[in-house]
């Protein structure tokens, strides 16, 4: 039993570190990925010296407070954890028309992410479906992105048919809470109603959507499918994001 949850806890700590040399990806994400499953692997090494701490009161004490600090954390990571799921299966209902809001991804020299690709693919689905639906692509250019994401957004919608009326841009925002506060400036300055369909990646419609919220717009998301390997990473980030959201709107 003790071998196989080493060879477990070993496995879980790798899914959240290959992501750092493989992806060059290294978030909060990651680190509290690595350190659960790292000391959950030391923890069933020094399983004897633990059991004679419990023997003591200081040692018992300290399990103790540890204990109550993992169940209180497990508790909080749930209850994010469901509604970052939950939140990413529901669709925006079919009852009135909504604007579809496309938040940015990194954009390399040699092309959109993946991220970004998936992003714009269900956009491109949904606005298919729905032809009355307007569109903002949302997304600044960083110091080594060799254009806005919003651009890189437009142009890619085009290609797969979209007309270009149909769309607007956004190309000023660093964050998703700037994404979503331009994008709702050009929508309120055309008149348009703030019924959102947020298109992004199924770990990050729940924050996205609840920032929505918190700036008075009506939002649903339409999630973008995540690479496997980088999905355990993103949506642990966001289990502290939603949680962080949840506080600020106490």
């Amino acid at each position: 039993m003790h071998i196989f949850l080493l060879i477990l806890f070993g496995l879980g700590f790798s899914v959240f570190f290959i992501p750092v040399p493989v992806y060059g990806v290294f978030n909060v994400g990651n680190i509290s990925g690595m350190l659960l499953f790292g000391a959950a692997f030391l923890l069933v090494l020094c399983r004897k010296r633990l059991k004679k701490a419990w023997k003591t009161p200081a040692g018992k004490a300290l399990l103790s407070i540890l204990c109550v600090c993992l169940i209180l954390g497990t508790a909080a990571a749930g209850f994010a954890g469901a509604k970052i799921i939950q939140t990413a299966k529901a669709l925006p209902p079919e009852d009135a028309p909504c604007i579809v809001v496309v938040l940015g991804c990194r954009v390399y020299d040699s092309g959109p992410s993946r991220m970004l690709i998936a992003r714009v693919n269900a956009a491109a689905a949904y606005l298919q479906e729905h032809p009355d639906a307007l569109c903002v692509v949302s997304g600044g250019q960083g110091e080594d992105e060799p254009m806005s994401e919003a651009q890189c957004m437009y142009d890619m919608l085009l290609s797969r048919g979209i007309a270009a009326e149909r769309v607007l841009i956004e190309d000023l925002s660093c964050s998703t809470r700037e994404n979503l506060e331009y994008s709702l400036r050009i929508i309120k300055e055309k008149g348009l109603p703030q019924r959102l369909a947020l298109v992004t990646n199924e770990y990050h419609a729940c924050r996205a959507c609840m920032v929505a919220r918190q700036m008075g717009s009506e939002a649903y998301a339409v999630s973008a499918p995540s690479q496997k390997i980088l999905l355990p990473t993103y949506f642990v980030r966001e289990i502290f994001g939603v949680l962080w959201e949840t506080a600020r709107s106490l």
